[in-house]
């Protein structure tokens, strides 16, 4: 564990300062992300009567029904996974400061410091401009590239 934590600080060099990162966002969002999933799998019909259900193994079942079934759901989880890691910014504020140096600093966190550090307004408000437009891009790409645009439930309204 020395190689993670070196000399027991911590927050002393960038790799155990990003791993605690991970940490506490994985700690965070991970029972939001599982009730989404937990909620996705209750909701689709049980296949039971159907003859693939019945002969299929584990793993098919897992990737020829439950995957299907919950695509919108993945999909979903995937975007807020994506758009949280571009703002993500409470975290690093408490624990790091973005340090050791700026290893630990992302954009949202550039953009405060740069607004409230460096009382460099103008500058800060195109940052947070060029996040939105980055994380919309994002986000349309990657409902274009799954086909979620297209997907229709068949219980919508119900």
């Amino acid at each position: 564990m020395r190689w993670l934590f070196g000399d027991g600080n911590i927050f002393g060099n960038a790799s155990s300062a990003i791993a605690v990162l991970v940490f506490v966002s994985l700690w965070q969002f991970t029972p939001f992300h599982a009730l989404l999933y937990q909620g996705a799998v209750r909701a689709f019909r049980r296949l039971c009567m159907s003859r693939f259900h019945r002969c299929a193994g584990r793993i098919r079942q897992f990737f020829c029904i439950t995957i299907p079934q919950v695509r919108n759901t993945l999909i979903t989880s995937l975007l807020f996974q994506v758009v949280g890691g571009l703002t993500a910014f409470d975290a690093i504020l408490v624990l790091t400061k973005g340090g050791p140096g700026t290893d630990t600093q992302n954009t949202a966190y550039y953009m405060y410091s740069t607004a409230f550090k460096a009382y460099n307004y103008g500058y800060s408000s195109v940052i947070a401009v060029v996040l939105i437009v980055i994380a919309t891009i994002l986000s349309l790409v990657m409902v274009k590239v799954s086909g979620y645009d297209k997907m229709r439930s068949e219980l919508e309204g119900i």
